[in-house]
This record gives C-alpha cells, structure tokens and sequence, in this order.
C-alpha cells in the first residue's frame, strides 16, 4: 500500500505508463490486422477479375457452339399462336344460366 501521497502518485503514473504501452501495443497490431485485411481484398480483386476472365471464355466456347446450330423460326412462331390462342379461351367468361322458378303458396 501506499504509504504517502507521494508514493501513490508514483503508482497512479507507473500504472497509466502501463497502460500507455498496452494501447501502443494494441494499435500496431490493429494496423497489422488492417495491413492484411488490405492485401486479401486486393487479391480477392484480383481472383474476382481472373474468375471473370475465364468465365468469358468459357461462355465463348459454349457460344461458338450454339451459333453453329441455328434454331428454326416456323417452330417459335406456332409456339408463340398456341399461347395466344390459349390466353383468348381463359380470358372469355362463359354465361351463367339463370333459371327463374316460381313458387305458388297454397
């Protein structure tokens, strides 16, 4: 225990000098953290524009393949009758019959 006032003081400094030196430390090593943080998002943008690249020329291929089969138009176009042909029959509502009775009381 402190003794003095003199001595608590001394305490009280070499405690805060303590605790100077801990956020010292923890701020390298929030800029070590940061320092790496940077480099993975830089080579996560670098991954990014490789998967790029290679999807393009993946899709070249499978394009170049495509065009070499050209489809047949006189199929699409009765497809696209049939469709419209159903869309007019759901659309026409058939008339209700109203059956009107009589009721006599005797």
């Amino acid at each position: 225990m402190a003794n003095t006032l003199e001595q608590f003081e001394r305490n009280v400094q070499a405690s805060f000098g303590y605790v100077k030196k801990d956020l010292l430390m923890v701020n390298d090593s929030i800029a070590d953290l940061h320092e790496k943080i940077q480099h993975l998002s830089l080579n996560n943008v670098a991954l990014l524009e490789e998967v790029r690249r290679l999807r393009e020329q993946v899709q070249g291929k499978k394009s170049s393949k495509k065009k070499a089969k050209p489809k047949k138009a006189k199929k699409q176009k009765s497809v696209k009758k049939k469709k419209t042909a159903k869309k007019k029959k759901a659309g026409k509502k058939t008339p209700k019959k109203v059956v009107k009775e009589t009721i006599t009381y005797s």
